[in-house]
């Protein structure tokens, strides 16, 4: 269900204020209580745009149509327990004893820590470093908090002189997993594995294509239900609210790792930028 509020944030973060999509986009984050007890015509006459419209702008939130939608929205009004699953701390003591909620989940967060010198395989990552410095053709795959890292290790590698797509929104990811080569290099960032859920046609892009594939995540390597070439496994499933302080780390560990295994030195820079000359 927080997939559907991260589209919506994505349109209205990334999207022209003169696009139709931001208008429908803008009207559901103010009126969402609204929604699952709306016709489609009645939004669409709100937004002053056809049902037609609704429904494909509904698609491309990656929902079958606006009955779908419509659904999911139901679903999160009907659960009284929506905001337990954020982080494992009991509410009641949040409500009454945030000093000590905050020193519960620290220690969460510093146990997976404290793990993943055992857990992460380096032997794995240097390989898919290997490939990332080898490869031309690169995409960075992710959805929510994976896909911040996604981009946060995009951002390093350019800075490292290596280029790399990481789209934010999944209609964009998708046509990114169309196109790509048996040549490229798909990154897939998956914290607890539920990049699938809502993405099975952009996985299944990928897997047509032939291009190689790589899997981060606290989950089984089989959560994609497609062949994955290499996991880089950061945890264990049960470690999946705190996992997202583990993906980071993992990824800035692999940003400094590459740093040290391909960045040029000063002397081999200054020697390229004679060559261009």
């Amino acid at each position: 269900m927080k997939d559907l509020f991260y589209r919506l944030i994505i349109f209205l973060n990334t999207a022209s204020e003169k696009d139709t999509n931001y208008n429908i986009a803008l009207f559901m984050a103010n009126n969402f209580y609204r929604i699952s007890t709306m016709r489609i015509s009645e939004l669409a006459d709100a937004c002053y745009v056809s049902p037609a419209t609704i429904s494909r702008f509904c698609r491309a939130l990656g929902y079958e149509n606006f009955a779908h939608l419509k659904q999911e929205c139901m679903s999160f009004h009907a659960d009284t327990k929506k905001f337990n699953n954020l982080i494992n701390i009991p509410l009641k003591m949040m409500k009454q004893t945030p000093t000590l909620a905050t020193d519960a989940y620290v220690k969460q967060v510093v146990k997976t820590l404290l793990q993943l010198p055992a857990t992460l395989d380096w032997k794995v990552i240097d390989q898919v470093l290997r490939l990332i410095h080898d490869t031309k053709e690169i995409a960075l795959f992710g959805t929510q908090f994976s896909n911040s890292a996604a981009i946060h290790f995009q951002t390093d590698l350019l800075m490292l002189e290596k280029f790399s797509l990481a789209y934010m929104d999944g209609e964009r990811q998708l046509e990114c997993a169309k196109k790509m080569s048996s040549d490229g290099l798909a990154i897939i960032f998956s914290v607890n594995g539920n990049y699938a859920i809502g993405n099975f046609k952009t996985l299944q892009y990928l897997r047509r294509s032939g291009c190689t594939t790589v899997l981060i995540t606290c989950a089984s390597s089989d959560c994609m239900h497609i062949p994955i070439d290499y996991t880089i496994n950061i945890g264990h499933p049960e470690d999946g609210k705190t996992g997202k302080h583990a993906l980071l780390t993992t990824v800035e560990l692999m940003s400094l790792r590459y740093y040290t295994m391909y960045y040029p030195s000063l002397d081999d820079l200054q020697e390229k930028l004679v060559n261009r000359k």
